[in-house]
């Protein structure tokens, strides 16, 4: 998967038509990122996660402190060009208002955290496999290969 950035520009030449040019360049990609394995065009997540992880209650991710730390450190900052919290609360049907309110709190408490606890308290049935949907939708596979790292207690099965 990589990601393009494309910028446009329109030049003006007195008495001459407008021209419109652009220029492309790839995104950062980070030496220390493995990409998912995967087939192409397969998006099935049982390939990246196992049928338990997907199974298990959201209030899993939020209970796993090392997997939600590691899902705070790639999500909640905002980099031109990655999808972030912001665009994972917005799937999850949140306001504008309540995530940017969300993002001007995140001195004290993860905006991602805060969107998965909203989301556990209005959809208590929601899985970890629900968050991978979304995750994928996101491209944002980093993220995903972290739930692979979700550890399920007793409870959770």
């Amino acid at each position: 998967m990589s990601q393009l950035c494309v910028s446009l520009v329109f030049r003006f030449i007195p008495g001459q038509n407008t021209v419109m040019s652009y220029s492309k360049r790839s995104s950062y990609i980070n030496s220390g990122f493995t990409p998912l394995p995967a087939q192409p065009g397969n998006n099935d997540l049982e390939d990246v996660l196992s049928p338990n992880v997907l199974s298990a209650p959201l209030q899993t991710v939020l209970d796993n402190l090392d997997v939600l730390e590691e899902l705070v450190i790639l999500l909640d900052p905002e980099s031109h060009g990655v999808k972030n919290t912001k665009h994972l609360a917005s799937h999850c049907s949140f306001t504008s208002t309540w995530i940017t309110y969300t993002y001007s709190m995140k001195d004290s408490k993860s905006p991602l955290k805060a969107v998965l606890e909203g989301v556990t308290s209005r959809h208590p049935d929601w899985t970890v496999g629900h968050l991978a949907k979304l995750l994928r939708q996101m491209e944002r596979n980093d993220a995903m290969a972290v739930l692979a790292k979700v550890r399920l207690t007793e409870m959770d099965v």
